[in-house]
């Protein structure tokens, strides 16, 4: 899956940038709601597999933030000194939220603080507005709001990673509750979505910023690695595995070339990606090179803002187009930051896990 994980990442890109001479696979929030199916699929199965003693808890969670944190505190203090530079330069920039468009209060900057910093709370910007003098309110439009309080966040996609946490706080939980549970719970999160869109607003605030609704999509995943233990592995063959493999990368590829947009489109993309899941990892397991690009689809995604900042500046030479651009430049960033920071802490991490096995814990991953 780590081909599939790196092609979505590099989609949030050109999503947030440009096409490349016309062409562009799945959407940014398509390919980050995909990102949530696979996430349930491969947190389902770490917990199954390795985190299954009653004091695996912990260790669940802390090697979630050792994977998160160190790479998206690197790139928040090079988007804060990025900010710094471009303020020096009298260039509009994050900063001028906090002290031109706006003045936040003491509860407000505390709010911006430690959600810039542990990342939890982010994805909260999306309900929120900001008074004149500086104090908070919940709003069902956030986009009314001036200015966006998603604005106050020096990297804005990090409220996906805000999200995402909400889900590992649950997880554990998820994981133990049967096929029954699972699928009202589904249910559930699936209706709450298509009641919020009809009667509060067919946005994205309530279908894709809005944990409970998409809830559906990491039990989605979790469902799919279940269904990989009990039919696919070491079952399947290998011509329908490379078939299936095949067909659900085409499917992000060419997403917009076939058919016009839609629900029922998008619900086609999903249950792909769900039910193609199990056969595209049984194929690339042992695959290094999937492993590798996988774990650089992360640092790619979260590293995507400070190079996008650089590239939208009217003056930096773009080859092709600004999409094409940040691409050749966030993918070398991203092979540096996993060479120095990346894999040092993956071997931290699995020495920890070593350690945690021989005190009677689970294993990390």
């Amino acid at each position: 899956m780590g081909i599939v994980r790196f092609i979505l990442a590099c989609a949030v890109v050109l999503s947030h940038t440009s096409t490349i001479m016309g062409y562009s696979p799945v959407a940014g929030n398509l390919a980050v709601q995909c990102f949530y199916i696979i996430s349930g699929f491969y947190m389902a199965m770490i917990l199954t597999e390795k985190y299954h003693t009653p004091r695996s808890d912990y260790a669940f969670y802390t090697s979630r933030a050792l994977r998160l944190y160190p790479i998206y505190w690197l790139n928040l203090l090079l988007l804060v000194v990025w900010a710094l530079f471009v303020d020096s330069r009298h260039y509009p920039g994050t900063l001028d939220f906090y002290t031109k468009y706006a003045h936040p209060g003491i509860i407000a900057l505390c709010y911006f603080i430690l959600s810039n910093i542990f990342i939890v709370g982010l994805d909260w910007a999306f309900f929120l507005g900001i008074h004149p003098g500086g104090d908070l309110y919940f709003t069902t439009e956030f986009d009314a709001a001036k200015p966006s309080v998603y604005n106050f966040a020096f990297n804005s996609v990090g409220w996906t990673i805000g999200l995402e946490m909400l889900f590992y706080l649950v997880a554990p939980w998820l994981n133990k509750r049967t096929a029954r549970v699972l699928v009202i719970l589904f249910c559930l999160s699936l209706l709450l979505r298509i009641w919020l869109s009809i009667t509060v607003s067919d946005g994205p605030q309530w279908g894709y910023m809005f944990f409970p609704t998409q809830l559906m999509l990491f039990i989605a995943g979790i469902c799919s690695y279940r269904c990989y233990v009990r039919y696919i592995r070491d079952k399947s063959g290998r011509r329908l595995q490379y078939a299936v493999y095949t067909l659900l990368i085409t499917v992000i590829l060419l997403y917009y070339q076939v058919f016009p947009e839609s629900y029922y489109k998008q619900a086609v993309l999903f249950l792909t990606v769900a039910a193609g899941m199990p056969f595209a990892f049984e194929l690339t397991k042992k695959s290094k090179t999937d492993r590798f690009l996988g774990n650089l689809s992360y640092i790619v995604y979260i590293s995507q803002v400070v190079v996008i900042k650089i590239v939208e500046i009217k003056k930096f030479p773009k080859l092709v187009d600004k999409g094409f651009t940040a691409l050749l430049l966030v993918i070398p960033l991203a092979l540096l930051i996993n060479k120095f920071v990346g894999e040092p802490i993956e071997k931290y991490r699995a020495a920890r896990a070593l350690r945690l096995t021989k005190g009677g814990q689970a294993i990390g991953g």
